[in-house]
C-alpha cells in the first residue's frame, strides 16, 4: 500500500546546522539541550538556542523534538527536569525522545500536551512491545535498529503507533538500551549519554579451546554505517513513518547533504515516481561519509558478517565544504482592500488554520495621480528578506483612491510580521501541571512479604544444586534450557519446595514470541510460581496470555533507576523488580527498595547482539557454543549464541560478586537478594552458593571472605555512573 505522508528526521548538532537541515528540506529535526540526552559530550543547544530552533522550525512549519533519552535519577528528576521541560514546553516543543519510562510517566502528568516518542533504547521489537508503550502514553515507537522489514511491517498491522525507523548514520552493535561494556568497563554508561565506544576497538576471537580464530580483520564489534536511500519505497510500504538520520555530531557539510538526498528520493516516492537511486547520488552519499562502506543488512537479514567493519572502524568521508542550504520561502495568499471612506485592509494566509489581517487609516480619494493596481501589487510583493514570498495576491480596490507607499509598506510589514510571529508560536500556549516533589512516588503496593532469596540459572546443572540449598527460596531457569527438559525441573522444584520461575529472553523477537506461543502451558500458574520478564516486548507476551501481574518480576534490564519509574510501572499492575546495575550504594539509598531485590553476584552480560560471533566466524550451524572475545589488555570476554532466539550474550570477564557486602545489601531494605549464573559448572554453582549461604546467615570467616574477595569486581556498587 502506498503511503501519502512520511517524515524526514534530521539531526541537529548546533543552531546552524538545525536551521540548514530545515532548509535542506528535513520535515522534523532532533536536538539535544545541556541536559539528559545520549550525546553527553556534544556541543548540544543552549535554552535559548533551542528556543530559536523550535520557533525557525515552525516558521516553516516543520516540528522540533529534543532527545531527553537517558536514564535519570532521583535527584536529576527531583530537582531538574521539571523546570528543564517547562522551558521546552513553553517554546512550542513537538515531542520529546525517551528511554526512561519514568520520565515519559514525568512527562505526561505534567506536560500533557507534549507528545512523547519511546526511544529506540527502549528495545522495542515487536508488535506487543509497541503496543504496551503506547498504552504507556507513547504516541510513537522508535523501532529497534535490528528489525527487518517485515517485522517492523507486523508492528504496522497490529497497532496504530507511529512508526519510526532508523535509515541511515551509525550502527551500535548491541541493542540499543542494553549496553553495558563502557558503563562497566570504564565507567562511561551508554544509558547515561556517556558511551565510550568499546565496539570501535580491535579485538580476537577464541574458541573455547584457546584457538585463535580466523577473522577478515580485528575489529568484530564495529558495524559499517546504515544506509536505507535504496529502502525508502519497501520501509513506507512496511508502516515506517519517519525516517530517521542518525548524526548528532555529525559537521554541517554531512547533515545538509544527506537530508538532501534522502528529501529527493522521499518526494520522488510520494509523488510516484521511480525510487532508483541514481548512480552519481550513490557516490554522493558515499563521499559525505561511511565506515567501510554501508549496510542495509537488517531491513532483509537476522545478521550478516557483511555489515562489520573489519579492517577500519573509523568514519571516512571525502573533504567537503560546508554549504548550508539556501533559506526557503513560504508561499502565502494575500486579498488587498482598499474603499475610499473605509480602512485599508491586507489579509495574508497560508493555510485556513494561519491567517492575519491588518488595517491602516481610512483611505482617501486621489487629488492628483490615483494610485493603480500595479503599483499595489509591486509594493506588497516586495518581501525582501523576510521568510515569505507572495504565491497569488487579490484585490479589491476602488478607481480612483490614493495611497501612499509608505503605507503600503508599513502593512506589508506588519502583516508578515504578524504571520511570522503566528507561524512561531502557535503551538506555545499550553499549561503545565505544576510541580510537586510528592507526586508520582511508589508506596502503595502491597506489603512485600519475607526476604527472598532468587537464583536464576542457565543450565539445569546449576539449577539442581541451587535446588538443594536451604536458603534458597525461588529458582528460575532460562526459558531456552527449560525447552529441554522442563518437567523434570519443575518436579525437582517441587520436590526441594522451591518457588519455580521461568526466566524470558533479554530480546523477545518473533522467533522467541513463537516458541513462547508454542509453550504457553509452560505458563500455567498450576505449574510455575512466577516470570523473570527482561524486556517491554516480554512484558507485552505476558499480558497477552493474561499472566498474573503479581506473579512477575521484571529484570534488573527494565530499568528502574528513580522512584518514579517503579510508579510508573506500579500503574501498570507491577510490583515486584530488581535494582539497575548502574546504581552505587549511596544512590541505592535513595531509591525505594521494598518490592526489589539486589543482584549479589553473576556475570553480567555487557552487549546483546543480533550479530553472531560465531556465525561470522565458522557459519551458522545451529549450536551453543562458548567463545572470547579478547581485547587489548588480553581480557577476555566469553560469547555465548543463543541458537533459539538467535542473538550474541557477551559477559563480562570478571564476575560480579558483591557477597562480602551482604549487610550492607540488607541495609538498604530489599526484598532479597539474586544471584545468576550463567558459564558456572556444577562445583563451582555449589562452591558460590555455600559462600552466600554463610554470609546470608551471618557467619563470616576469613575463608569465605577471601574466596569472595578473589573475583575482583563489584560493578558500581561503590563507583556508581556520572
Amino acid at each position: 500500500m502506498k503511503r501519502d505522508k512520511l517524515e524526514l528526521l534530521s539531526p541537529a548538532g548546533n543552531i546552524e546546522i538545525f536551521k540548514s537541515v530545515v532548509n535542506a528540506g528535513a520535515d522534523a529535526v532532533y536536538f539535544g539541550g545541556q541536559m539528559f540526552g545520549a550525546r553527553a559530550f556534544a556541543k548540544n543547544f543552549t535554552m535559548e538556542e533551542g528556543a530559536e530552533a523550535i520557533s525557525y522550525a515552525h516558521l516553516y512549519g516543520r516540528k522540533a523534538y529534543l532527545t531527553v533519552n537517558t536514564l535519570l535519577k532521583n535527584v536529576e528528576i527531583e530537582r531538574k527536569l521539571y523546570d528543564y521541560l517547562k522551558s521546552y514546553y513553553e517554546a512550542g516543543l513537538d515531542a520529546v525522545i525517551v528511554q526512561d519510562l519514568g520520565v515519559l510517566e514525568f512527562v505526561k502528568y505534567y506536560f500533557p500536551e507534549l507528545a512523547i516518542h519511546a526511544s529506540t533504547q527502549m528495545t522495542v521489537t515487536n508488535a506487543r512491545g509497541a503496543r504496551w508503550i503506547q498504552e504507556a502514553g507513547a504516541s510513537r515507537v522508535v523501532t529497534s535498529r535490528e528489525l527487518s522489514l517485515r517485522e517492523i511491517s507486523g508492528i504496522y498491522e497490529a497497532t496504530d503507533v507511529e512508526i519510526e525507523t532508523f535509515v541511515h548514520g551509525a550502527l551500535c552493535v548491541c541493542y540499543s538500551g542494553q549496553c553495558l561494556m563502557s558503563s562497566m568497563l570504564g565507567g562511561r554508561s551508554g544509558n547515561r549519554g556517556r558511551c565510550a565506544q568499546p565496539c570501535r576497538l580491535p579485538y580476537q576471537l577464541f574458541d573455547d579451546k584457546g584457538k585463535r580464530q580466523s577473522m577478515p580483520g580485528e575489529y568484530l564489534l564495529s558495524p559499517k554505517d546504515l544506509c536505507g536511500i535504496e529502502d525508502i519505497a519497501a520501509m513506507a510500504e512496511a508502516g515506517v513513518y519517519s525516517f530517521k538520520i542518525e548524526g548528532r555530531m555529525k559537521q554541517m557539510a554531512y547533515a545538509v547533504g544527506v537530508v538532501s538526498l534522502y528529501r529527493k528520493y522521499i518526494d520522488a516516492y510520494l509523488e510516484g515516481r521511480s525510487t532508483a537511486v541514481l548512480k552519481e547520488d550513490k557516490q554522493k552519499i558515499y563521499d559525505l561519509g561511511n565506515r567501510c562502506g554501508f549496510t542495509n543488512t537488517y531491513f532483509r537479514h537476522q545478521n550478516s558478517p557483511d555489515m562489520i567493519t573489519y579492517t577500519r572502524p573509523s568514519h571516512e568521508k571525502k573533504e567537503t565544504t560546508d554549504i548550508p542550504a539556501n533559506q526557503p520561502k513560504i508561499l502565502v495568499q494575500g486579498d488587498f482592500f482598499a474603499h475610499v471612506g473605509q480602512k485599508m485592509e491586507l489579509r495574508v494566509h497560508v493555510d485556513e488554520h494561519t491567517c492575519v489581517a491588518v488595517s491602516e487609516d481610512i483611505v482617501e480619494a486621489a487629488t492628483k495621480k490615483a494610485t493603480v493596481i500595479s503599483e499595489i501589487d509591486e509594493k506588497i510583493k516586495k518581501t525582501g528578506n523576510t521568510p515569505f514570498a507572495f504565491e497569488h495576491l487579490t484585490f479589491d480596490v476602488e478607481d480612483g483612491v490614493f495611497i501612499p507607499v509608505s503605507r503600503l509598506n508599513d502593512l506589508r510589514r506588519r502583516a508578515l510580521e504578524q504571520l511570522q510571529h503566528q507561524l512561531q508560536h502557535q503551538t506555545n500556549k499550553r499549561e503545565s501541571v505544576p510541580f510537586e516533589k510528592s507526586a508520582l512516588q511508589p508506596g502503595d503496593m502491597s506489603e512485600a512479604g519475607d526476604k527472598e532469596v532468587l537464583v536464576c540459572c542457565d543450565t539445569a546443572e546449576q539449577f539442581m544444586v541451587a535446588c538443594e540449598k536451604q536458603v534458597v527460596s525461588v529458582v528460575s531457569i532460562s526459558f531456552d534450557t527449560a525447552l529441554e527438559c522442563f518437567e523434570t525441573l519443575r518436579q525437582k522444584a517441587k520436590q526441594c519446595g522451591k518457588k519455580f520461575n521461568l526466566t524470558l529472553p533479554l530480546i523477545c523477537r518473533q522467533r522467541a514470541m513463537e516458541l513462547m506461543e508454542a509453550h504457553r502451558d509452560y505458563f500455567d500458574i498450576d505449574r510455575i510460581s512466577g516470570v523473570i520478564a527482561c524486556s517491554l516486548d516480554g512484558l507485552g507476551f505476558l499480558e497477552g496470555i493474561q499472566f498474573p501481574k503479581n506473579r512477575i518480576q521484571l529484570d534488573h534490564r527494565l530499568y528502574t533507576l528513580s522512584n518514579i519509574s517503579l510508579f510508573a510501572f506500579e500503574q501498570r499492575g507491577y510490583e515486584r523488580f530488581c535494582a539497575p546495575l548502574e546504581l552505587n550504594e549511596k544512590e541505592l539509598s535513595h531509591r525505594y527498595n521494598a518490592h526489589s531485590t539486589m543482584l549479589v553476584y553473576g556475570r553480567i552480560p555487557l552487549m546483546v547482539t543480533a550479530n553472531c560471533q560465531h556465525q561470522n566466524s565458522v557459519g551458522c550451524d545451529k549450536k551453543p557454543v562458548i567463545l572470547y572475545l579478547q581485547d587489548r589488555y588480553r581480557e577476555r570476554f566469553p560469547v555465548k549464541n543463543r541458537c533459539h532466539f538467535c542473538y550474541n550474550e557477551i559477559y563480562n570477564s570478571k564476575i560480579y560478586n558483591i557477597l562480602s557486602e551482604i549487610e550492607r545489601v540488607k541495609s538498604l531494605g530489599f526484598q532479597g537478594c539474586r544471584l545468576d549464573f550463567t558459564l558456572e559448572d556444577q562445583e563451582e554453582t555449589n562452591r558460590v552458593l555455600d559462600q552466600f549461604e554463610a554470609l546470608w546467615m551471618g557467619i563470616e570467616n576469613d575463608k569465605i571472605l577471601q574466596e569472595t574477595s578473589a573475583i575482583v569486581t563489584k560493578g558500581h556498587f561503590k563507583r556508581g555512573v556520572e
